[in-house]
């Protein structure tokens, strides 16, 4: 009997120390409960990455033959045609592909040191949004190969390099143009006569045929854009010079897209793409609009 009553004893002694050991591990009812560890939500954010220096600039300035002018981010010149008056774009169609327009989008700026405020956009006729400085709308050239060519300074007499205070820089074409073909070296052969099935007609320095276009009746190209297509103005590039015809038939007349055509007569001349070769004269009464030209400068119809 003794013996049970220790052992009985010991068993409770045992299991009070098992209860005390397992009130240590559990939190009491009323006793606060650890902070939960920081989340990703309350963590600073990290600063927003600067946007790379230049990413929306669009106009700078560099030096040129020219003095200071305007150029596109790549350093492509830029020109403004007197023609767009009001700050509205005239050059579209065929003369955009030959001037394509400075587009931007609407985050453009300018690079330090130009005023921003001589700046803006304009919107086309497509929608798209061009720069402009002061009034004038701002345009690329086809003929500059790279960075620095200011091939179109003058062109038609109506293109020109954009200073930066946003003015034209007229009466320096000379000096950027590309040095004079020694005097020697004869003009580029704008018109020559050859023989065909129409009798002696009228053909470029290439022996390709000529044609004028009745609707041409004030002597002013009216073939332009998609007409224009499919018949080529015969642009005049240089000094004009004619072989076996009377040079006093001849002269130039501006067209709308600024280049220089060549004219005998009263008639603006163009090619035929139709025309595959020399002697071909494919075009003659196209439309009941297109002829060939005789040696005194008159359709042949």
């Amino acid at each position: 009997m003794f013996k049970s009553r220790i052992l009985f004893g010991l068993a409770a002694a045992a299991g009070l120390v098992l209860v005390s050991c397992g009130s240590d591990d559990s939190p009491s009812a009323g006793s606060a409960a650890p902070p939960p560890p920081p989340s990703a939500a309350t963590s600073p954010a990290p600063a927003p990455a600067a946007p790379a220096a230049g990413a929306t600039v669009s106009v700078k300035a560099a030096t040129s033959p020219l003095g200071q002018i305007l150029v596109d981010a790549d350093g492509r010149t830029l020109y403004a045609f007197t023609n767009d008056t009001e700050a509205k774009s005239t050059c579209t169609g065929t003369c955009a592909e030959a001037w394509p327009p400075v587009v931007v989008d609407a985050n453009w700026t300018v690079a330090p040191g130009l005023d921003s405020g001589v700046f803006s956009t304009i919107t086309r006729d497509d929608g798209a949004l061009q720069l402009a400085a002061g009034q004038f709308p701002l345009y690329l050239f086809s003929g500059d190969a790279r960075p620095g060519d200011v091939n179109g300074q003058g062109s038609g007499n109506v293109w020109f390099v954009v200073d930066p205070s946003a003015q034209i820089v007229q009466g320096a074409g000379a000096a950027a143009a590309p040095a004079a073909a020694p005097a020697a070296e004869p003009a580029t052969l704008s018109a020559k006569t050859a023989e065909s099935p129409l009798g002696a007609i009228v053909v470029n320095g290439e022996g390709v045929t000529l044609y004028g276009f009745t609707k041409d009746v004030d002597g002013t190209p009216t073939c332009v854009d998609a007409c224009a297509n499919a018949w080529p103005a015969a642009i005049v590039d240089g000094e004009l010079a004619v072989d076996g015809l009377d040079p006093a038939l001849f002269s130039v007349v501006e067209r709308p897209d600024g280049g220089q055509q060549l004219k005998m007569g009263k008639w603006p001349l163009y090619s035929f793409s139709g025309d595959a070769a020399p002697g071909d004269v494919n075009g003659q009464g196209s439309g009941g609009s297109w002829f060939v030209v005789a040696q005194d400068g008159k359709l042949v119809k």
